[in-house]
């Protein structure tokens, strides 16, 4: 396992397809699979541009998964104390690497790194519908905090 960095764009793309493509399938009424490989690219690149930090497991030569977090600052207001936090965007496992322990792995290499930089607490976020990701953030540790929920509208427009 290592940081991971623009120069890492090329091996991260075809899993971030790969991580994108179960979202197109859960619910392609919401996501569409149009991009291309260099739109994906520039996408990464601009999350690691603003903020960004990954983590990539390598395993015979090739990126079989990785984690990319977004630091995020809130300043104070009448409401809340001023926050610096970290947001795991992206965690994605290749399906002949998953059920080795990689995802957790990934989460506690980037726990240690935030933790240095004085980062207290990570959040994410998920679809219903993808349970596997709800059993790995729960093995790391990480409880429901906020819940969302929606409602589709017919018959409007």
């Amino acid at each position: 396992m290592r940081d991971l960095t623009k120069d890492d764009i090329p091996d991260m793309v075809p899993l971030f397809r790969a991580l994108h493509r179960h979202h197109v399938t859960a619910l392609p009424e919401v996501f569409h699979d149009d991009g291309t490989d260099a739109q994906f690219a520039e996408h990464l690149a601009q999350l690691l541009d603003s903020d960004g930090a990954a983590v990539g497991v390598w395993q015979d030569g090739g990126l079989v998964g990785y984690a990319l977090f977004l630091i995020q600052t809130r300043p104070a207001d009448v409401f809340r104390h001023a926050e610096r936090r970290a947001y795991l965007d992206h965690l994605f496992v290749g399906p002949d690497h998953r059920r080795a322990g990689h995802a957790k792995a990934m989460i506690a290499a980037m726990e240690d790194r935030l933790a240095a930089q004085g980062i207290t607490l990570w959040t994410a976020s998920h679809y219903a519908f993808n349970t596997g990701v709800e059993r790995t953030f729960s093995a790391a540790g990480a409880r429901p905090d906020l819940v969302r929920v929606a409602k589709p509208l017919t018959g409007s427009g």
